[in-house]
């Protein structure tokens, strides 16, 4: 794949992705409610505005890359589509989790969500995650499960579960690239070991502080108003079950937090064929992997608005370690093109597999 390489020896021009957003809490409540027309299309043409503002590439060097692209490029982009998928399918399970320990304490823990419509709500919400704000992918998301039946204290408790995880499984990985790059590795590993124990043995202490903040934030006048307007509340209802979730257990915590490790592995195998696809060097799996999950972690640490930078920046940095400034930086914008066609390819057949289900429904009625 040298020929790609050569498709970006030429600088680079970033767009700008200033825009007005505009009424798009009113879009996102009426197109999943099935609404007026004009809100459908506003979300839509939003999202789409913004998916097409956050592409470092001109439409001609785009399409000059997928040319050249060898088997290597599209095999791990499918491959990253199944690590969405993956994630997505932890959400679905910790969702059902915390709904089911809400009705086993006499809370009304609403509807269980199934596989499918989990998957097609989280790809669905995750596209606005490009509209600047960094918060309307889980708008979107508490906004399409409420109108699934899912209670909304199951919903907040699994979004902090969720980031709670993923930040602990990426710090795994950082910890794997740290052992990679030699930095200090044993004292970092014993820290690294000793807080893993300290959160095991003390879990309970921890999930129930934790709690407590949450269900007090979620008693703010602001928030209170946020939460019932997401969940399209006519009381106050909505954000007093938000401050009734209940904690996840030790086993389910931890069991969710090997189902995250593993999800990142596949992710790093889809990255390390990316790398790879490039023909300009050879990084592990591990390093792959660790290197992905610390530049989203750094950037989700920064104090920019989503990262804006960050995320690219080391990215780059940890990359030309091993494969050149040059090819780093050229993979590192190939990256941010990867992962949007990696969640098309995944809204694609969540959509195809959700039409198939109505069909066979249709038939079988």
């Amino acid at each position: 794949m040298n020929t790609c390489i050569a498709v970006y020896s030429s600088p680079l021009q970033l767009k700008d992705s200033a825009a007005p957003i505009g009424r798009i809490g009113e879009a996102w409540r009426s197109g999943a409610d099935g609404g007026p027309s004009y809100g459908r299309r506003l979300l839509a043409a939003t999202i789409v505005y913004f998916v097409e503002r956050s592409l470092p590439l001109q439409a001609i060097d785009l399409a000059a890359f997928l040319q050249h692209a060898d088997y290597r490029f599209y095999l791990s982009m499918m491959l990253f589509a199944v690590f969405l998928m993956l994630q997505a399918s932890i959400w679905v399970m910790i969702v059902n989790a915390a709904g089911a320990r809400e009705t086993g304490k006499g809370v009304e823990g609403g509807s269980r969500l199934r596989l499918l419509p989990g998957l097609r709500i989280f790809i669905d919400s995750q596209f606005a995650k490009y509209i600047p704000g960094g918060f309307w992918n889980y708008a979107g998301r508490i906004v399409l499960a409420t109108r699934a039946g899912v209670s909304l204290a199951a919903q907040l408790a699994s979004i902090v579960y969720e980031n709670v995880l993923l930040v602990a499984a990426a710090l795994a990985y950082a910890l794997v690239l740290v052992v990679n790059l030699n930095v200090a590795p044993v004292p970092i590993l014993l820290a690294t070991l000793a807080l893993a124990a300290f959160s095991y043995v003390y879990y309970g202490r921890v999930s129930s502080w934790v709690q407590r903040v949450f269900d007090g934030a979620s008693r703010w006048k602001l928030m209170k108003g946020l939460l019932n307007r997401m969940a399209k509340s006519t009381d106050t209802a909505g954000s007093d079950r938000a401050a009734g979730a209940s904690p996840l257990s030790r086993n389910q915590s931890f069991g969710y937090l090997v189902c995250f490790l593993g999800s990142h592995f596949v992710m790093g195998i889809a990255f390390w064929l990316l790398a790879n696809s490039f023909d300009a060097g050879h990084i592990s799996v591990f390093y792959a992997a660790g290197t992905f999950a610390t530049s989203w972690l750094l950037g989700l640490l920064s104090p920019f608005p989503g990262g804006l930078g960050v995320r690219e920046g080391f990215l780059v940095y940890f990359l030309s370690l091993k494969l050149g400034t040059d090819v780093a930086l050229q993979l590192s914008i190939v990256a941010r093109v990867w992962n949007v066609m990696a969640e098309l390819t995944f809204w694609l057949l969540i959509q195809a597999a959700s039409r198939l289900k109505r069909r066979v429904r249709s038939y079988e009625s």
